[in-house]
Formats: C-alpha cells, sequence, structure tokens
C-alpha cells in the first residue's frame, strides 16, 4: 500500500500557494521515486477543492515536461540544490509548467512560488525562487536549445527515447509527440441501453460537443473532457470511459455462437462489460483477475447492471480458479510497460527502467502458456498488449509459437493499424485513440486419429 505523501505546512498556505506546493511534493514523488501519479491524486491535501481541477493539471503537466524543464533548470542553477531542499527544484519546475503552458500571468506564478516557499518550510529560498523564475522570463529565448540531449528535447526519459527510436526508426518523433499531448476522453455506448447516435445526441443536448469515433462503431470523443459524474447516461450505464484502441478488442475476438469466454486479467473490466454487452445473449462470459483488484470488475458491472463470473486467480495457476470447462475465446490484456498509453500517465517516463521490458515479456510469456492450455481446440486467444515495444508484443508470439506446433496466427481483420510481424500495431494517437497490440492465435483442431 502506498504512503499518503508529505503534507505541506497548510498554515501558511493560503489557496493557490498551498495547491504549487503540494504540487511540487506529487512531482518529487513521481520522479525521484517512482510512484504513481494517480495513487497520489486520490485524495489530495487541498484546502479548497474547487482548485482541484488546477492542481491536477499542474501535477499531471509538469510530469508530462519535467525532463525539458529539468534541462532549463541546470542552466538556470548555479549549483544542484542539496538533496534535503531538492522539494524546491520541483517548485521550480511546477513555475516553469505555468508560465509555459497555462494561462497564469506570469507575475502571479513569481508570486505563489515565492510564497509556496513558506508552505515548504523554506523561507530562506524566497529570493533564489524569485531570482531563478524571473531569470528564466528573461532568458528563456536567449538559450541555445540545439545543446539540448534529444530526449529532453521532447520530454522523455533517455531509456524510454531510446528505446521508442530503436524500435520505430521512422516513426518516433510522431510516437513522442502523440505521447505529450493532453488524452481525450472516449465513450463507449451500450447498444443493449441506446445508440450511439442518440448518445451523441443527448450529450449535444447538454452542450457536450462530441464526435464518433473513427474506428470503433460504439465509440465517440468528447471535444472537452468533463467529470464523468456530469456525462449524461453515465450513472445509467447508457456509457463507460474506454479509448478507442481498447474498445476494438471485442470486435476482434469473433464471438458469433454459443461460446465460453474468459477475459484473463480483467480488471477494471472494461473489456468484460463490453463483451457482455455485444455477447451476451449466446455466450457464457468470465472474467478473471487477482482478487485485489476484481472490486473493480464488480463496481463497472454493477453501475452497468451487467452479470458475469468473477473469479479471483492468478491467470498464471489455473489450477487454483479454472473450473475445467475450456474456452472456446480468450482475451488477453496482459499487464505491460504501457508505453502506449503514456500521455495518460507521464508517470510511466519515471516508472520504467531498462530491465523492466525483459521482466513483462517473460511474465506476458508465461500468462500465454497458462491460458492456451485452456483453450479448447478450434478456439482462439486474442492477446493485446498497451505497449509499442516489440519486446512485449512480436517477441512475446515469436516466443510462443516457437514451443510448439498447435498454435497458428491468424491475421486481425478487422482493427486498423500497422500490420507487424504477427499482429497489428495501432501507435497512440492513431485514430485518436492509446498505443496498443494485437495479435490472434488459434488452436487448431485435433485431426482424426489424434
Amino acid at each position: 500500500m502506498i504512503k499518503p505523501y508529505k503534507k505541506v505546512n497548510p498554515d501558511s498556505a493560503k489557496g493557490s500557494v498551498h495547491v504549487m506546493a503540494e504540487v511540487a511534493e506529487v512531482v518529487r514523488r513521481v520522479v525521484d521515486h517512482g510512484e504513481s501519479l494517480d495513487r497520489l491524486l486520490v485524495q489530495p491535501n487541498l484546502p479548497d477543492r474547487r482548485n482541484e481541477p488546477a492542481f491536477r493539471e499542474m501535477a499531471y503537466g509538469t510530469c508530462r515536461y519535467f525532463p525539458h524543464i529539468d534541462w532549463y533548470l541546470g542552466m538556470l542553477l548555479e549549483r544542484p540544490l542539496r538533496q534535503k531542499d531538492r522539494i524546491l527544484h520541483f517548485l521550480l519546475a511546477v513555475g516553469i509548467y505555468q508560465i509555459e503552458h497555462m494561462r497564469t500571468p506570469d507575475y502571479a506564478v513569481l508570486n505563489e512560488a515565492v510564497g509556496a516557499t513558506s508552505s515548504l518550510d523554506r523561507n530562506w529560498a524566497r529570493k533564489l525562487v524569485n531570482g531563478v523564475l524571473r531569470n528564466y522570463l528573461r532568458e528563456r529565448s536567449h538559450y541555445d536549445v540545439s545543446e539540448m540531449p534529444e530526449h529532453q528535447a521532447h520530454a522523455f526519459s533517455e531509456f524510454l527515447f531510446d528505446r521508442i527510436k530503436s524500435d520505430w526508426p521512422k516513426r518516433y518523433l510522431e510516437i513522442v509527440e502523440a505521447s505529450n499531448t493532453r488524452p481525450p476522453l472516449t465513450l463507449r455506448v451500450n447498444l443493449a441501453k441506446t445508440s450511439r447516435d442518440k448518445a451523441i445526441q443527448t450529450l449535444q443536448e447538454n452542450s457536450m460537443a462530441c464526435v464518433a469515433t473513427r474506428d470503433s462503431p460504439v465509440g465517440f470523443t468528447l471535444s472537452s473532457p468533463v467529470p464523468v459524474n456530469q456525462i449524461p447516461g453515465f450513472s445509467q450505464g447508457e456509457v463507460s470511459v474506454q479509448d478507442e484502441s481498447a474498445q476494438l478488442a471485442a470486435l476482434e475476438l469473433e464471438c458469433d455462437g454459443n461460446l465460453n469466454v474468459l477475459d484473463a486479467c480483467a480488471a477494471p473490466g472494461g473489456k468484460t462489460t463490453h463483451l457482455i454487452e455485444m455477447f451476451r445473449e449466446n455466450c457464457t462470459i468470465t472474467a478473471v483477475d487477482l482478487d485485489s483488484r476484481c472490486t473493480l470488475i464488480h463496481q463497472n458491472l454493477a453501475r452497468l447492471g451487467l452479470q458475469a463470473n468473477v473469479v479471483a486467480g492468478d491467470v498464471r495457476k489455473p489450477g487454483t480458479w479454472w473450473n475445467g470447462n475450456p474456452y472456446d475465446r480468450i482475451l488477453l490484456d496482459v499487464p505491460c510497460s504501457g508505453s502506449g498509453v503514456i500521455r495518460r500517465h507521464p508517470d510511466i517516463k519515471y516508472r520504467r527502467k531498462p530491465g523492466d521490458l525483459d521482466k513483462f515479456h517473460m511474465l506476458q510469456t508465461s500468462m500465454l502458456a497458462a491460458v492456451w492450455e485452456l483453450l479448447h481446440p478450434g478456439g482462439l486467444v486474442l492477446y493485446v498488449t498497451c505497449s509499442i515495444f516489440h519486446r512485449e508484443n512480436d517477441d512475446v508470439i515469436a516466443s510462443f509459437i516457437s514451443q510448439g506446433d498447435d498454435r497458428e496466427v491468424q491475421a486481425i481483420g478487422k482493427i486498423p493499424g500497422i500490420a507487424t510481424r504477427f499482429g497489428m500495431q495501432r501507435l497512440p494517437g492513431f485514430g485518436d485513440g492509446d498505443g496498443f497490440y494485437y495479435c490472434k492465435i488459434r488452436k487448431p483442431l485435433r485431426t482424426t486419429g489424434e
């Protein structure tokens, strides 16, 4: 369980000054310690909840652009700050993010940043913070950015940037650019309750502009994101939040006929509920995930008024949860680096290390091998990741199919993207969706005499 982040001194904090100090502490925990940004923002320590939108914008934005901002701070600071005062480094980063990417007037950013030193018990640093930010405002257009390392110029860690460039030498610039954009809020309509056209009309009648997704027949994207509890039909189960690329998985699974279907690694339940919405009349659907994650699946099922067989268990150990009935279709959305969803989770830039891809590769290969034993002859496994790295995608499939002659890779037919050796890759921003990989593998029917 993650510990709550260190609280700043609220006695000397007023409004946005307190917010800026809190953001600096969150960014420090993400960048220096690799903690989850989403978890740190679950219960922000804010005296006024009206400041939460600005708080989240500064936290996500500073994490998104920190490698780039950090280069400027290296130019602005005569020497690195002492480790015990490193929080000031992040306070300055938050200030530069506001100057460059928010509508806050420059003078207000300086006043808030200087005031935030009191909230951080660093009153002695008022002149330092004021001086550094003033120098930035004066000199920012004069720095020779050609000297900036390429990975920092594109606001990425060196490891991730080099890996993207190596895997996608002709497309790496469009990938990192898309990964630094704000993600859209995409919804999936529940066709059992309404139609996409009707859902779009309802939102437009409530002054929420939206447009149908290009590739998913059940999706639409809001022009301006809003809290989900403000979306008409969300609480009634008429729509769900789900990225367009994630919506496409259920369409490729070929669930025609009376089939036994498994959604492995199912939490939080977006794909499970989509499968039920599409195929509940003729399919039996089971969702399995670790016990600690099953609550999320139940919550999504309850909101949508749906039912599924939810099983707590480790996909790699089916003997502890499988009832022995083979599955005709298995959707395996494995844990991965998340390199295709960095625009939604900028903390991935700091949480992923060079050895992680090999660890994920081993985990993914073991999961694929485990669910293969549960598949009925003639059945299909759809292997899915939200990664853009070959090590987690085609390399996993190559390793798996080399271990037996009872596995046939089939062409992806309903998902647009970039064809790879074995599957289909959607890069971040393709069709406004996240980066996803899909590979479909069929187990041949047994021949007579076996």
